[in-house]
């Protein structure tokens, strides 16, 4: 049989590229819904000293399928302190012509065991040890590993023991990062091979039928695998494979050694690799440009600082990259001679992943003025606070104690003191809104806003303040927090266009609050087009276009805005809600001073 062949059933095989990921997974337990029989797919990792992997001579069925240990000690079996715990993957090769079988045994780098129909995956601690890995749960029940130093994120994934139950095998993974694999293959001088064992049937194979011809079954040694398949009474086929293959080997030092001491990095407008070395001869005010998407890889992230307004980021006491400055929509101006000093290599290359070559437009006086992100998330965060200032003020008119922060849950001298990005709900809000944004992370976004600017709302403050107006016609018990503070500005609305004093005339503003019914309209119309974005990802796909396109109808916006991506669609909300709650509190200051 050729080397190359291989039956149907199992034709996906060959086609995988495991190295190709940027997270290699180098351990997985599958199990397919396959008729009549589940199928199975096992599969693990090995690390050969290279010499010992040329030796094989392309020999690679000389693995094993699996992990192998020592089990659990029985002192029957072992003895007094003869037990030695251990895992490996073995090699068994026949000797031929009356030479002697040969045997070797081989580093899985992920361990693994079976106890009452549970196994369980375990990155080798000796990789973990290397480069000073941190394990952390997720909440899906896997282990994640990070490096804390530099930092990085989920470096290694390992998830929950599989069950077997019921003829099937729950999946399970182990993914490691492939510069991190390389690294650690180049250090220890060392070959990555993948062995595997898989199962699969299926009512047709037209390969297998062909090479079966009358026969029930087939068993194929070739070099790398030995295939087995058989044709059922029934008709169907299986197929089984028991195989490895060489993943990858020696090269690079991806991670031990680094890039800035030897090679540099190009950065836009320098045609000159720039080393450490040469970094230190710049001067300052010789920036570098990086668009702001490069903050996504710290936003949220626990131990992070990004500061909104700069665009600079911190981590810890450990490194900070900045001073920083923000230029137009989103573009980060650094100094190229701080950014390299006391960085991490990887962060300096992960910045150099978004640096872009500044255009004089770009820089230029008008270009600078130009909101961002930062800009509008303050304008937001200080007006809501602001919203609740004025609102407590004029409550105070109606003998109402209730401070600002418990209208609202936001501070103006605390958001001041403490930096506004610090306020509750604002971090979410301050992350950088990349151009083309997907719908998922719009309305995700919008769902960040409501907290910000309508969720924050007190009922229970904003109901004393509107029943402090007198008997109303319907029944507001049953009214929310954005609904209450709509009825507070009409009420204003009202008074302030009569020339009445809202707290000496309220009940007439009442009075000509029920009188007008819808005419009086709806002076925070945008905060309610916000809300209907926040809930429409809880209706059917098929009515979300239709839920959408009305929403933003009333920011005088429609789909076709949105076609190249929804970042300036977010844009235009970010600044008509802050427009909005800026008319309000002009609207409250004038009240209040009319009294």
């Amino acid at each position: 049989m050729h080397e190359n062949w291989w039956p149907d059933l199992l034709a996906h095989v060959p086609e995988e590229c495991p190295w190709a990921a940027s997270d290699v997974v180098v351990a997985e337990m599958r199990g397919f819904d396959d008729p009549s029989v589940p199928g199975v797919r096992f599969m693990w990792s090995a690390l050969v000293p290279v010499a010992e992997l040329e030796a094989l001579g392309g020999r690679l069925r000389a693995f094993g399928h699996e992990v192998e240990s020592s089990g659990r000690p029985s002192p029957l079996l072992n003895g007094p302190q003869s037990f030695n715990p251990r895992f490996w993957i073995g090699t068994y090769l026949e000797g031929e012509d009356g030479a002697p079988s040969v045997r070797e045994d081989y580093e899985p780098l992920i361990l693994g065991w079976t106890s009452n129909n549970q196994t369980a995956m375990v990155l080798d601690p000796r990789f973990a040890m290397t480069y000073g890995l941190m394990p952390r749960v997720h909440v899906d029940g896997s282990t994640r590993w990070d490096n804390p130093a530099e930092p990085e994120f989920d470096v290694a994934s390992v998830d929950r023991p599989s069950l077997y139950a019921d003829l099937r095998y729950e999946d399970m993974r182990a993914i490691v990062s492939r510069d991190y694999l390389q690294d650690y293959l180049s250090l220890r001088d060392m070959a990555l091979v993948q062995v595997f064992y898989e199962c699969r049937h299926g009512p047709s194979d037209k390969t297998a039928e062909l090479a079966l011809g009358t026969s029930h079954q087939l068993n194929e040694h070739l070099l790398t695998r030995e295939i087995d398949v058989q044709r059922r009474r029934d008709g169907s086929f299986c197929a089984q494979v028991w195989g490895a293959r060489h993943v990858a080997g020696p090269g690079d030092f991806p991670i031990s050694v680094n890039p800035l001491e030897t090679q540099g990095l190009v950065w836009p407008g320098n045609p000159t690799p720039v080393t450490s070395r040469i970094a230190d001869r710049f001067r300052p005010r010789d920036y570098i440009y990086v668009r702001d998407t490069v903050l996504g890889a710290y936003e949220g992230r626990p131990g992070f600082h990004v500061h909104p307004e700069s665009g600079g980021v911190g981590y810890q006491n450990q490194w900070n990259v900045g001073p920083a400055g923000r230029i137009g929509r989103d573009l980060i101006q650094l100094e190229i001679r701080k950014l390299y000093g006391g960085t991490p290599h990887r962060v300096v290359q992960h910045w150099h992943g978004y640096a872009v070559a500044a255009t004089a437009e770009q820089l230029s006086a008008e270009a600078r003025k130009v909101p961002n992100v930062g800009t509008r998330a303050k304008a937001l965060t200080y007006g809501i606070a602001d919203v609740g200032e004025r609102l407590s003020a004029l409550a105070a008119r109606f003998g109402i104690e209730v401070s600002g922060e418990e209208f609202v849950k936001l501070d103006r001298t605390w958001l001041h003191y403490h930096g506004w990005w610090q306020g509750l709900h604002v971090e979410p809000v301050a992350r950088h809104i990349p151009l083309d944004m997907t719908r998922s992370a719009f309305l995700a976004r919008c769902l960040d806003l409501d907290k910000l600017v309508v969720e924050c709302l007190a009922e229970r403050h904003l109901r004393l303040f509107v029943r402090a107006f007198g008997p109303q016609a319907d029944k507001i018990d049953k009214l929310r927090g954005l609904k209450l503070l709509d009825r507070t500005i009409c009420f204003c609305q009202i008074g302030h266009e009569a020339g009445l004093s809202v707290w000496d005339s309220a009940e007439e503003i009442v009075s000509r609050f029920e009188a007008a019914g819808t005419a009086v309209g709806r002076p925070i119309e945008k905060l309610f087009a916000l809300s209907d974005l926040r809930q429409v990802t809880g209706h059917r796909k098929e009515d979300m276009d239709g839920l959408i396109a009305g929403a933003l109808e009333r920011f005088g916006l429609d789909l076709a805005a949105a076609r190249g991506g929804w970042g300036h669609v977010m844009d235009t909300i970010y600044d008509q809600l802050a427009d909005q709650l800026a008319t309000v509190v002009r609207l409250l200051d004038d009240c209040l001073s009319e009294g």
